[in-house]
């Protein structure tokens, strides 16, 4: 019996939160900024994901599962030829005004702000006015762009049509 490989099903999953992130970036460029929080969660589904095993943490983020080589570019202008880094140093990049890496900050969306969970008592780790909409859209434009590039390289399985994923029944 041919199954579903399991890079087939990630593959799949990683094009449905791509095109998922790619239509909330443009809800919000189109005025409704809210699904900055729905972006929010994509991005942690991608790049950022853990699960709790035996009391360890361990990563399921699908990017990482697929390609442990990715790399995204880097946020700083300090170069004149823009560099990339792997996936791990990007997140640990640090957030302008903030002291949280990409990482805390995606995490933080999803986790405090709206994203998945609504937790007022941390709202204090960013300062008033951070413009939190504009730096999520930002960082999926980014991550976008890669990861189009990347599934496009992906072929489907000669059965893909027999084990469809809820966005394409």
């Amino acid at each position: 019996m041919n199954r579903i490989t399991d890079r087939q099903r990630l593959v799949r999953y990683a094009q449905d939160a791509v095109t998922i992130l790619d239509q909330s970036l443009h809800i919000c460029a189109a005025g409704q900024t809210y699904f900055y929080r729905v972006a929010a969660v994509q991005l942690r589904l991608l790049l950022c994901d853990t699960t709790r095993r035996h009391e360890q943490i361990h990563p399921i983020a699908l990017a990482g599962q697929l390609w442990p080589d990715l790399r995204l570019p880097a946020l700083d202008d300090e170069f004149s030829q823009p560099h990339a880094l792997l996936v791990d140093v990007w997140l640990e990049q640090k957030l302008p005004q903030t002291g949280l890496s990409l990482r805390q900050f995606i995490r933080h969306v999803c986790d405090q702000d709206g994203g998945a969970h609504v937790d007022l008592r941390q709202h204090t780790l960013l300062p008033d006015q951070f413009p939190i909409a504009l730096w999520i859209c930002n960082l999926g434009k980014i991550v976008k762009e890669v990861l189009t590039t990347r599934l496009a390289a992906e072929q489907p399985g000669p059965y893909a049509d027999h084990f469809p994923m809820p966005s394409q029944q």
